[in-house]
């Protein structure tokens, strides 16, 4: 197992990994598949050392990846805060690897000069919340009744951790 920066040829197995989670309707409120096209800038933004993207590769195939994202893009006075979202394949879960990307994440953060990391995370999502308690995450708020998918009525919570 190998845990690295994205590179081009990473983008569509991403974008896969991303796409299951959108197909099991309970990890993400995207409703729609990602595709390349719409999903261009955001390899771009994810490129850069601000706001980097990882990914762990076992035997030349992604697993999973990390993104720390600008958090309340074009608001300058949360220049110091970064979403953290994180992403498993369903075939690599429950192997550790959430585990190893979320502590590479928050150190990359650390290093940047991040003061704040914010996981935003579905209510119902407990194996997502008990990784961020492990980490050091408090909850910093809830939004009851926000996320409406297919009919399903879940809550959002907003993790943070202070760096």
């Amino acid at each position: 197992m190998k845990i690295r920066l994205v590179e081009e040829k990473d983008y569509q197995q991403v974008l896969d990994i991303l796409n299951e989670a959108i197909e099991k309707r309970i990890y993400t409120a995207q409703l729609r598949e990602a595709t390349m096209e719409d999903r261009k800038s955001w390899f771009v933004e994810h490129s850069s050392t601000q706001h980097p993207m990882f990914v762990v590769e076992e035997d030349e195939e992604i697993m999973g990846w990390v993104t720390l994202t600008e958090f309340r893009g074009g608001r300058e006075g949360f220049r110091y805060a970064s979403e953290i979202s994180y992403y498993i394949d369903s075939r690599a879960q429950g192997k550790g690897l959430g585990n190893k990307l979320m502590s590479l994440a928050i150190a990359t953060a650390r290093d940047i000069g991040y003061k704040s990391l914010i996981a935003i995370i579905f209510d119902s999502n407990f194996i997502s919340i008990n990784l961020a308690k492990k980490h050091g995450f408090e909850l910093w708020g809830h939004l009851p009744d926000v996320v409406d998918i297919d009919g399903d009525i879940f809550g959002c919570d907003f993790w943070g951790l202070k760096l």
